[in-house]
């Protein structure tokens, strides 16, 4: 099952090649995991997420699956290219997949994700989130773009909503960050409380001066500190 999980997964040699100074931090917690990196490049857009399925282990990849090939097909197959209009659709296809658009929908599944399309070239980076935020450094301060407030999926009634693409430009220097769940809801420290969304941007701001190769050690070390025999 790991084996057929990993085969999905990005191949990070092929992210450094399209986006030179990034990294990707990724511990599952079981053997297999609900939470997945996803990447496409086409042409001069390179579509990047942090996919976060419900559950964990085989429920969660399971689900994980679904996203993978959804999320292929409207990318690769059907080429839509705008963050938000992505997210409509993955929503319309796993609510169909999973028959939650029947009465009597058996599963509330979903998932929650952060979607980027980055243009190099033009130094622009479109964004979509469905209960992910965005970080970005820019000129040293820290902003973040809230995503929408509701699930890809679920089996929730989402009428006439559509999922928000906002669109920033960067400069060289500039940075942008972004995760599942897993990292910022992590239990640790002395008194067993999740890391928190004010230690990410604590991170973020310390770290994103550095190399990629050194900002993806840091916030892993920090993180297993954070950890510790949770």
């Amino acid at each position: 099952a790991r084996r057929i999980q990993n085969a999905i997964l990005p191949d990070m040699q092929l992210i450094s090649a399209a986006l030179p100074d990034s990294f990707l931090l990724y511990k599952p917690r079981d053997v297999v995991s609900g939470d997945f990196p996803w990447f496409v490049q086409s042409g001069d857009n390179i579509f990047i997420a942090a996919v976060d399925c419900t559950g964990h282990g085989v429920p969660g990849a399971l689900l994980s699956l679904i996203g993978y090939f959804l999320l292929n097909d409207i990318v690769k197959s059907r080429h839509v290219t705008d963050p938000g209009t992505i997210l409509d659709l993955l929503d319309e296809g796993v609510t169909q997949t999973l028959r939650q658009d029947q009465a009597e929908a058996a599963t509330k599944d979903g998932m929650d994700i952060a979607l980027c399309r980055v243009n190099i070239k033009r130094g622009v980076v479109e964004y979509a989130g469905a209960h992910r935020p965005l970080m970005i450094m820019k000129g040293g301060e820290l902003t973040e773009v809230k995503g929408d407030r509701c699930p890809v999926g679920g089996g929730l009634s989402k009428e006439n909503s559509r999922f928000t693409t906002t669109k920033v430009e960067l400069n060289p220097g500039d940075s942008i960050y972004f995760s599942s769940d897993g990292f910022p809801d992590q239990f640790g420290g002395e008194e067993g409380r999740k890391f928190g969304p004010k230690r990410v941007r604590e991170l973020v701001t310390s770290l994103h001066h550095l190399p990629a190769d050194q900002a993806v050690a840091g916030f892993d070390s920090a993180w297993e500190q954070w950890r510790g025999d949770h």
